[in-house]
């Protein structure tokens, strides 16, 4: 499981997206199992992993697991309630299909 956040560096709202993120995942003790990775798109790589995972708008946060998208937040970070039962359900075996992360 990784959660992926598209952003800007000039952009509060997506520092905030990564910051609450990063906060959740240490508070349910999840941060261990739990990567989050930044794109930034003002940079050409960000672009291309932006374009590849249909992000238009930012900040976007995407839940992946086994390499499959759980859910997406656009221009928000998520919610305590909706990103803690997907990190449950999947650390106890009952999410995502049966591919390798």
């Amino acid at each position: 499981m990784q959660v992926l956040v598209f952003g800007r560096p000039s952009c509060q709202v997506c520092k905030q997206a990564i910051e609450k993120v990063g906060y959740f995942l240490n508070k349910w003790d999840y941060a261990k199992q739990v990567p989050i990775n930044y794109f930034d798109m003002d940079t050409v790589d960000g672009l291309a992993e932006g374009a590849f995972h249909e992000v238009s708008d930012i900040p976007t946060v995407v839940l992946q697991y086994k390499k499959q998208e759980l859910d997406r937040w656009v221009k928000r970070p998520p919610l305590s309630k909706e990103l803690k039962p997907h990190l449950d359900k999947a650390f106890k075996g009952e999410a995502g299909p049966d591919e390798e992360e």
